[in-house]
Protein backbone atom coordinates (compact mmCIF):
# COMPACT_ATOMS: atom_id res chain seq x y z
CA UNK A 1 0.00 0.00 0.00
CA UNK A 2 1.24 3.65 -1.36
CA UNK A 3 1.53 6.51 1.45
CA UNK A 4 0.94 10.02 0.16
CA UNK A 5 3.74 12.16 -0.72
CA UNK A 6 4.68 14.02 2.12
CA UNK A 7 6.56 16.33 -0.47
CA UNK A 8 3.43 16.89 -2.10
CA UNK A 9 1.38 17.76 1.26
CA UNK A 10 3.98 20.31 2.52
CA UNK A 11 3.15 22.11 -0.08
CA UNK A 12 -0.27 22.11 -0.46
CA UNK A 13 -0.55 23.04 3.64
CA UNK A 14 2.21 25.73 3.08
CA UNK A 15 0.19 27.30 0.07
CA UNK A 16 -2.79 26.80 2.58
CA UNK A 17 -0.97 29.27 5.21
CA UNK A 18 0.69 31.72 2.60
CA UNK A 19 -3.18 32.40 1.12
CA UNK A 20 -4.40 32.56 4.92
CA UNK A 21 -1.89 35.16 5.78
CA UNK A 22 -2.20 37.28 2.84
CA UNK A 23 -6.06 37.25 3.38
CA UNK A 24 -5.15 38.32 7.46
CA UNK A 25 -2.45 41.21 6.49
CA UNK A 26 -4.61 42.17 4.11
CA UNK A 27 -7.73 42.78 5.98
CA UNK A 28 -5.88 44.24 8.62
CA UNK A 29 -4.51 46.74 6.07
CA UNK A 30 -7.33 48.14 5.06
CA UNK A 31 -9.42 47.98 7.83
CA UNK A 32 -10.00 51.04 9.92
CA UNK A 33 -7.19 52.61 11.91
CA UNK A 34 -7.74 51.85 15.27
CA UNK A 35 -6.82 55.75 15.69
CA UNK A 36 -8.02 56.18 12.65
CA UNK A 37 -11.49 58.67 12.09
CA UNK A 38 -13.69 55.26 11.88
CA UNK A 39 -11.72 53.10 14.42
CA UNK A 40 -12.51 51.55 17.80
CA UNK A 41 -10.50 54.78 19.29
CA UNK A 42 -12.13 57.55 17.62
CA UNK A 43 -15.26 57.26 20.16
CA UNK A 44 -12.70 57.80 23.07
CA UNK A 45 -11.37 60.80 21.24
CA UNK A 46 -15.07 62.45 20.59
CA UNK A 47 -15.81 61.94 23.78
CA UNK A 48 -12.93 63.36 25.58
CA UNK A 49 -12.58 66.29 23.31
CA UNK A 50 -16.62 67.07 24.18
CA UNK A 51 -16.02 66.72 28.03
CA UNK A 52 -13.20 69.14 27.11
CA UNK A 53 -15.29 71.96 26.10
CA UNK A 54 -17.82 71.10 28.67
CA UNK A 55 -15.32 71.77 30.94
CA UNK A 56 -14.20 74.96 29.55
CA UNK A 57 -17.77 76.46 28.96
CA UNK A 58 -18.21 75.25 33.19
CA UNK A 59 -14.96 77.29 33.84
CA UNK A 60 -16.25 80.13 31.67
CA UNK A 61 -19.75 80.25 33.19
CA UNK A 62 -18.27 80.13 36.79
CA UNK A 63 -16.35 83.16 36.07
CA UNK A 64 -18.48 85.36 34.76
CA UNK A 65 -21.03 84.59 37.47
CA UNK A 66 -18.37 85.65 40.23
CA UNK A 67 -17.42 88.62 38.97
CA UNK A 68 -13.93 87.30 37.30
CA UNK A 69 -14.63 87.94 33.60
CA UNK A 70 -16.45 90.74 31.95
CA UNK A 71 -20.58 89.90 32.17
CA UNK A 72 -22.14 89.35 29.20
CA UNK A 73 -25.30 87.90 28.76
CA UNK A 74 -25.39 87.15 25.57
CA UNK A 75 -21.92 84.98 26.02
CA UNK A 76 -23.23 83.77 28.82
CA UNK A 77 -26.08 81.88 27.35
CA UNK A 78 -24.03 80.56 24.28
CA UNK A 79 -22.34 78.74 26.64
CA UNK A 80 -25.10 77.27 28.74
CA UNK A 81 -26.75 76.21 24.87
CA UNK A 82 -23.08 74.33 24.03
CA UNK A 83 -23.23 72.52 27.56
CA UNK A 84 -26.89 71.86 25.96
CA UNK A 85 -25.92 70.69 22.59
CA UNK A 86 -23.00 68.37 23.88
CA UNK A 87 -25.34 66.62 26.41
CA UNK A 88 -28.60 63.81 26.14
CA UNK A 89 -28.08 61.41 22.88
CA UNK A 90 -25.08 63.53 21.52
CA UNK A 91 -23.09 62.56 24.40
CA UNK A 92 -24.08 59.06 25.67
CA UNK A 93 -23.92 57.61 21.92
CA UNK A 94 -20.13 57.90 22.19
CA UNK A 95 -20.45 55.57 24.91
CA UNK A 96 -23.01 53.15 23.24
CA UNK A 97 -22.44 49.41 24.13
CA UNK A 98 -20.99 49.01 21.06
CA UNK A 99 -18.03 51.06 21.89
CA UNK A 100 -14.81 49.94 23.68
CA UNK A 101 -12.68 51.41 26.50
CA UNK A 102 -9.70 52.19 24.50
CA UNK A 103 -6.13 52.77 26.09
CA UNK A 104 -5.94 56.73 27.64
CA UNK A 105 -9.38 56.68 28.40
CA UNK A 106 -10.90 57.60 31.94
CA UNK A 107 -14.47 55.96 31.69
CA UNK A 108 -15.15 53.22 34.45
CA UNK A 109 -16.81 50.14 33.29
CA UNK A 110 -19.74 51.22 35.25
CA UNK A 111 -20.86 53.24 32.25
CA UNK A 112 -21.75 50.03 30.30
CA UNK A 113 -22.64 48.35 33.74
CA UNK A 114 -25.60 50.75 34.22
CA UNK A 115 -26.07 52.02 30.80
CA UNK A 116 -29.86 53.49 31.74
CA UNK A 117 -29.18 55.17 34.48
CA UNK A 118 -26.05 57.07 32.57
CA UNK A 119 -28.09 57.95 29.29
CA UNK A 120 -30.40 59.47 32.44
CA UNK A 121 -27.63 61.38 33.68
CA UNK A 122 -26.84 62.79 30.23
CA UNK A 123 -30.52 63.87 29.77
CA UNK A 124 -30.68 65.34 33.03
CA UNK A 125 -27.61 67.14 31.82
CA UNK A 126 -29.17 68.75 28.82
CA UNK A 127 -32.66 69.65 30.67
CA UNK A 128 -30.40 71.19 32.74
CA UNK A 129 -27.84 73.21 30.55
CA UNK A 130 -31.73 74.43 28.76
CA UNK A 131 -32.93 76.02 31.57
CA UNK A 132 -29.66 77.66 32.54
CA UNK A 133 -29.79 79.14 29.17
CA UNK A 134 -33.28 80.51 29.68
CA UNK A 135 -32.64 81.69 32.85
CA UNK A 136 -29.57 83.46 32.22
CA UNK A 137 -31.01 85.21 28.58
CA UNK A 138 -34.04 86.66 31.00
CA UNK A 139 -33.42 90.49 32.13
CA UNK A 140 -34.04 90.88 35.53
CA UNK A 141 -37.23 92.68 35.98
CA UNK A 142 -38.37 94.99 38.85
CA UNK A 143 -39.84 92.00 40.59
CA UNK A 144 -36.63 90.16 39.99
CA UNK A 145 -34.84 92.70 42.32
CA UNK A 146 -37.50 93.21 45.04
CA UNK A 147 -37.16 89.24 45.18
CA UNK A 148 -33.09 89.02 44.94
CA UNK A 149 -30.78 89.35 42.02
CA UNK A 150 -27.41 88.36 42.04
CA UNK A 151 -24.99 91.37 40.90
CA UNK A 152 -20.99 89.49 40.33
CA UNK A 153 -18.93 91.08 42.07
CA UNK A 154 -17.63 94.39 40.97
CA UNK A 155 -20.56 94.70 39.15
CA UNK A 156 -23.76 96.75 39.43
CA UNK A 157 -26.99 97.70 37.30
CA UNK A 158 -25.44 100.85 36.35
CA UNK A 159 -22.73 99.14 35.11
CA UNK A 160 -19.15 97.15 36.38
CA UNK A 161 -15.85 97.41 36.24
CA UNK A 162 -15.65 97.34 32.73
CA UNK A 163 -17.99 100.06 32.13
CA UNK A 164 -20.92 97.30 31.12
CA UNK A 165 -24.37 97.72 32.50
CA UNK A 166 -26.98 94.92 32.88
CA UNK A 167 -24.95 92.53 35.11
CA UNK A 168 -28.09 91.19 36.72
CA UNK A 169 -28.54 87.16 37.20
CA UNK A 170 -32.21 86.31 38.62
CA UNK A 171 -32.17 83.45 41.32
CA UNK A 172 -32.82 80.97 38.74
CA UNK A 173 -30.13 81.14 37.02
CA UNK A 174 -27.77 80.53 40.03
CA UNK A 175 -30.07 77.97 41.10
CA UNK A 176 -29.68 75.92 37.99
CA UNK A 177 -25.85 76.53 37.58
CA UNK A 178 -25.83 74.91 40.36
CA UNK A 179 -27.89 71.76 40.01
CA UNK A 180 -25.59 71.72 36.40
CA UNK A 181 -22.64 71.73 38.36
CA UNK A 182 -23.60 68.98 40.84
CA UNK A 183 -24.70 66.30 38.15
CA UNK A 184 -21.79 67.27 36.58
CA UNK A 185 -20.02 66.29 40.01
CA UNK A 186 -22.19 62.91 40.55
CA UNK A 187 -21.83 61.89 36.78
CA UNK A 188 -17.90 61.87 37.01
CA UNK A 189 -17.46 60.06 40.84
CA UNK A 190 -19.93 57.76 39.59
CA UNK A 191 -18.43 56.61 35.80
CA UNK A 192 -15.05 58.49 35.72
CA UNK A 193 -12.00 56.66 36.81
CA UNK A 194 -9.02 57.94 38.12
CA UNK A 195 -6.19 59.50 36.00
CA UNK A 196 -4.18 56.28 36.97
CA UNK A 197 -7.03 53.86 36.28
CA UNK A 198 -6.71 53.38 32.40
CA UNK A 199 -9.98 51.38 30.67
Amino acid sequence: MKTPNRKFLSVVAGLALGIGAIGTASAWYYAPSYYGPHGPNSHKQDRQGMMRDHGWAMRDLAAIIQGRKPFDRREATMLAREIEAGAGENLWRLYSPSSVASPGSRAAPSVWGSFDNFKANAAAMKESADRLADALEKRPTSEDYKQGVWVPEYSSPYGNRWGERDGGIIKEALNEYMRLNTICNACHQGYRGSRWQRW
